[in-house]
């Protein structure tokens, strides 16, 4: 086993921003990763809203009170309609001024536009918790392809953005991030179906027991490689392993019960 590297900043821990009969949104944390900022909203509601076609119904941005502009960011989707949760997974990349941001979510679905100032005090969240910190990934004991002679990968950040518990479900991100592009090309990155069938993807996430998997996104590009997953937050205790097969590197955690 190898226990879980170095955590990664969390400017703000969970917290629900709306409650209201039937419908309540949580963020599960506001992250800043090798990639950016990041976090992931999750509305749990019975029926989860449709997605409304290839375009995201979600509106996500950063923006400061009379600014004209904003970080928008790009919202990823999974939906659970069985346990009535829809995951939307936010990235805004690089911020430097982050003083006087607020955080603005909109959709239709919800009964009105919602707002975080990033540096306004916390409120702890009842419904969204976070299991484990994110945290950067080391290499495995007997090391790895495109590992470099000090122990890490030339030029590839590896990190998971922790573990969120929202109603029954776990969620995960699992991503390398490079720092320019064409260091995550190649045979060994691909994840689709195309890739050879004794050939693992390229990042795992993987839980003891087994099973228990609900969701599985994948991405890939010249600067990034990504996996996000849903899983059951019932199967307790549980373990849970982090792997990036071509660089040799792994972290796991153990999730007690309850």
């Amino acid at each position: 086993m190898h226990p879980t590297g170095p955590t990664l900043p969390l400017l703000r821990p969970p917290e629900t921003l709306l409650d209201t009969p039937g419908t309540r949104l949580s963020h599960g944390g506001v992250l800043d990763t090798p990639a950016g900022l990041l976090t992931v909203l999750a509305l749990e509601h019975r029926p989860v809203p449709p997605q409304g076609g290839a375009v995201s119904p979600w509106l996500v941005y950063l923006t400061m009170p009379g600014r004209p502009y904003g970080t928008l960011a790009l919202p990823r989707l999974l939906d659970d309609q069985e346990y009535g949760v829809q995951l939307v997974i936010c990235q805004f990349g690089q911020v430097a001024e982050r003083r006087g941001l607020v955080l603005v979510m909109h959709h239709a679905f919800l009964p009105r536009s919602v707002g975080l100032f990033l540096d306004a005090a916390v409120t702890p969240s009842p419904a969204a918790d976070l299991l484990a910190e994110p945290a950067l990934l080391e290499p495995s004991r007997d090391g790895g392809a495109g590992e470099r002679a000090g122990g890490a990968p030339e030029g590839v950040r590896v990190w998971h953005s922790g573990v969120l518990r929202v109603g029954g479900l776990l969620y995960t991100r699992l991503e390398a991030t490079a720092d320019r592009p064409g260091l995550l090309v190649g045979p060994a990155w691909d994840p689709s179906p195309r890739r050879p069938a004794d050939s693992p993807p390229p990042l795992e996430v993987r839980t003891e027991p087994p099973g228990g998997h609900r969701h599985f996104a994948r991405s890939w590009g010249e600067e990034h490689s990504a996996v996000d997953a849903v899983l059951l937050a019932e199967r307790a205790p549980l373990r849970l392993d982090w792997t990036c097969h071509p660089l040799g590197m792994s972290n796991t955690r153990a999730l007690g019960a309850g």
